[in-house]
């Protein structure tokens, strides 16, 4: 803050300390009678605390039980999310673990699915040829429906981890 007057910081000084102009030095207050940029700071800084004291006297109080009942509910949520994290970490490890478990036995009941379907294919020829097309639809089914549901996982799994994990 660059300033033009010597005396400029030590008028601001006294007049946000409330000493101005009773509690001035004789020097100070003889200096600001001749100073016109003194004289401007003055009047400023005046105005600016006496707007200060009036925002002070006019700010709306809020009552002892408000601020009461706001610091009880600031407490309770903040209890509320510290209770909250063993849970949602629950939740994330058994999302892991139920996706652990799908991949391990995918296998085992992809082969299980194959031999029923070869079950039904067997029976195949001795079905009419109008009816083969659903055996096809019922084999696109077979290889598109495991596909279609790891999507849906693959989609659905950040946002579940996602609303598991937000605060």
């Amino acid at each position: 803050m660059m300033l033009q007057c010597p005396f400029e910081e030590d008028l601001m000084d006294a007049v946000a300390s409330g000493r101005w102009p009773h509690g001035a030095g004789t020097e100070l207050r003889h200096h600001v009678e001749g100073c016109e940029l003194c004289r401007d700071v003055e009047a400023i800084a005046a105005a600016f605390l006496e707007d200060r004291d009036c925002a002070w006297n006019e700010a709306p109080v809020p009552s002892a039980s408000a601020v009461w009942w706001r610091t009880q509910m600031r407490a309770r949520e903040e209890a509320a999310r510290l209770a909250a994290r063993p849970i949602i970490i629950a939740q994330a490890t058994a999302t892991v673990c139920v996706f652990a478990a799908s991949v391990a036995l995918a296998p085992a009941a992809f082969d299980s699915v194959r031999r029923w379907i070869a079950a039904f294919g067997a029976t195949a020829s001795s079905v009419p040829p109008e009816i083969s097309l659903s055996w096809i639809v019922g084999a696109a089914a077979y290889t598109t429906l495991p596909l279609l549901a790891v999507g849906l996982w693959l989609v659905l799994a950040p946002v579940v981890v996602f609303l598991a994990l937000d605060d």
